[in-house]
This record gives C-alpha cells, structure tokens and sequence, in this order.
C-alpha cells in the first residue's frame, strides 16, 4: 500500500497512521533506511534538552546552535518546575520521534533512486576538507549517508556489468561458463574487477571507521561536553545492533569493540577530562603529521576516486562484445586499463 493515495495521506494528517508505521518499522527493521541525522535526532530525542555548545577548534561550526531563550526560561533552568520539566521531556521525545519518523517516511517516495556520484564526491570533498580545522562536522552525518549511497552504487553497478555480460554476480564460475568460452576476456575483466572489489571494499573499511572516529572525536571536544550527546552520537554511528555488516572485513565482533572503546572513551572524558582524546586524534599518523587525520582524508580521497572509475567503467559494459578487441562496440567504447590508482600493502584496513 503507497503512502502516496489519498487515505494514506488523511492518515498522516492527523497522525492516525502513526502506529501502524511504527508497528511496521519494528517488525521489518531492514525494510527502512533511516538516514543517520535523522537517527541522532530520534537518540537525542529522550533527554529533551538543548544547550548551545561551541567546538574548540578555530573555524569548526558548532553542532548546536543557542535558541536566544532566558536562562530561567529553558527546562535546564534550576527555576524551571521539576515536574513540568518530566512532562516537557515526555512530549518532546514523542513529538520528536513522531515528526522525523513521519516527515521520513512520507518523503521515501519521491526520493532519488541514487544520488550522482560526482553530486557525492564534491560533497563529501567540501565536508571532509584536508584542513582538519575546516571540516563541516555539522554535515557530518549526511556526507557518512552519501557514502553509503555511492558504495551501494557500486555495488549495483557492479551487477548490472555482469547481467549484461550474461553473468550472475554470486554464481561467476557457474553461470558464466559458456560466455567466458566465448569471449575470453570477459573472464580477465572479471577476474580484475573482482581484484578491485576487493581493494575498494578494504578503503571503505577504512573511511567507515576513520570518519566515525573523527566525528565522535568532534562531538567529545564540543563545549560544554555532553555525555548524553556523546552517546546519542555514538548509537548512532554504532548502534547497538546492526540488521548487516557494512563490508565483510567489518563483523558484528569488531563493530561490537568499536562501540566499546568509544563508550569507555565518553565515560573517561567525563571523569578525567578531554586530554585523554589525543589517544585518538593521533591514531594511525605518520611521521611528520600532526594527528591521524591527514591519513584519513587521504583514504577518502582515493576510494572516492577508485569507485568513481568503476563506477564509470561498468557503466562501458554494454555486451560481451564490448570487451571483444575485434568488435566495432569495443572501439567505440573508451576502454580503460584500470581505476587510476595504485594500491599499497599500507592501504589494508585497520581497526
């Protein structure tokens, strides 16, 4: 049933339909992909309170911003009534989560199917700037959304290279057989492409546990610091459960002990202070470098580039015969040997 036709929309109106989406969303948990700002949003949604905080990095724009209410005002006010302060948090939590969750899910339909990947390789460049100090932690989380969207891309542009090529993605060796017979470089292109897979898959391990530890960095170092913030960030970076890994090198035991070590982390920044972050900020630097970010934009950097170019050269495949040198639809396609980078043994994922 679309949430599209008219009952759906009366429904939404007015909120009837409410207990149906969320009966529906907890029964199918892997059905829907909410993006990650709207889930810190539904963690924060609980604790019903909101301070202007300020980072301490020069440049860096604060993840908050002060509403101009009077001290006394605000339900973080000691003057402010305790039990209307329960009752405000009781409506702001469901007001909150009734809102994204709608607002979301009503806006599903007329979403694009796939953003363009250069849309997300600029936008993901300006964010993540190599001057630490000038990255956009404000726009964290959606730039962390439109990787996930570009790597998904590849993924499915991956499939559609093969179905066009007459191969099944999970049954290669299978399937194939005949076609690759025929056109012997079908199996070399495979055989590269599968090489590759497998190096992009390893630099999206690294960006999806660089950028998160960064951006949990950030919100640990925003003034004043906020523990309930802190967490709301990190489940939802790391939720406590995940439906499926992001990548095969990332299991549920190390996604588990990530979550971990950032939860003792929040709980020693409220005991000994953030002097205890630089642990983390130094993580992985080289030699010469002031922290570990440098190496982090630089892995970025280079699976954007890697997954563009197989992104573009599966988009070339239109046939066997498009990699067959003595057919006219091979020399009408731009061939290219490879992705444009090279890979290092320094480049495997670490954790």
């Amino acid at each position: 049933m679309s949430l599209r036709n008219s009952s759906s929309s009366a429904a939404s109106a007015d909120g009837s339909a409410f207990p149906w989406i969320l009966e529906h969303l907890l029964a199918y948990p892997g059905s829907y992909e909410i993006p990650l700002r709207t889930m810190y949003t539904l963690n924060s949604a609980p604790q019903g309170q909101h301070y202007p905080r300020h980072s301490i990095r020069p440049d860096t724009p604060s993840l908050c911003s002060s509403n101009g209410s009077s001290p006394d005002s605000t339900p973080a006010s000691p003057n402010f009534p305790l039990e209307q302060q329960q009752q405000l948090v009781a409506q702001n939590t469901t007001e909150h989560f009734k809102s994204c969750l709608m607002t979301h899910i009503s806006n599903l339909p007329s979403q694009p199917f796939s953003l363009p990947p250069s849309f997300i390789t600029s936008f993901v460049r300006r964010c993540f700037t190599a001057d630490l100090c000038a990255v956009d932690f404000t726009q964290a989380l959606t730039a962390l959304d439109y990787l996930k969207d570009l790597e998904s891309r590849r993924k499915r542009e991956l499939t559609l290279a093969l179905q066009r090529l007459g191969v099944e993605k999970d049954a290669v060796c299978q399937t194939g057989e005949e076609i690759m017979k025929k056109y012997p470089r079908v199996a070399e292109w495979i055989d590269g492409m599968q090489d590759k897979e497998r190096k992009v898959e390893a630099l999206y391990t690294q960006v999806y546990i660089g950028l998160r530890r960064w951006t949990l960095i950030n919100e640990m170092r925003l003034e004043p610091f906020s523990k309930a913030n802190s967490i709301a960030m990190l489940n939802t970076l790391y939720p406590p459960a995940t439906s499926s890994p992001p990548t095969r090198q990332l299991t549920s035991a190390i996604l588990a002990s990530q979550r971990n070590a950032f939860f003792r982390y929040i709980q020693a920044v409220e005991k000994n202070g953030k002097g205890i972050l630089k642990n983390l900020e130094h993580q992985g630097e080289r030699a010469g470098d002031s922290n570990g970010w440098t190496v982090v934009r630089e892995v970025v950097d280079k699976y954007l580039r890697t997954a563009n170019g197989i992104v573009e050269e599966c988009q070339e495949i239109t046939s066997p015969q498009s990699l067959d040198p003595a057919s006219p639809e091979y020399h009408r396609a731009e061939r290219r040997s490879d992705s444009g980078i090279s890979f290092a043994s320094a480049d495997r994922p670490s954790t």
